[in-house]
């Protein structure tokens, strides 16, 4: 089997940021806002997650060493 290379106008491709589409294009502006506002939102979400499990941890360590 042969080994091709990718041509170079491929790598630039990947390195641009993701377009909406021609539909959505007047509304750029706002659809980066509603993506801002979900990622705060998951990031949120992803924290308290993570400062639970933190707690949880934190007392099952303590009554290990407690008992």
């Amino acid at each position: 089997m042969k080994l091709r290379l990718a041509s170079s106008h491929l790598s630039e491709r990947f390195h641009k940021p993701l377009r909406f589409g021609r539909r959505w294009r007047g509304h750029e502006l706002a659809l980066r806002l509603v993506q801002l506002a979900i990622l705060v939102v998951i990031a949120a979400v992803g924290a308290r997650l993570i400062a639970g499990a933190v707690t949880v941890a934190t007392r099952s360590i303590a009554s290990l060493i407690g008992s």
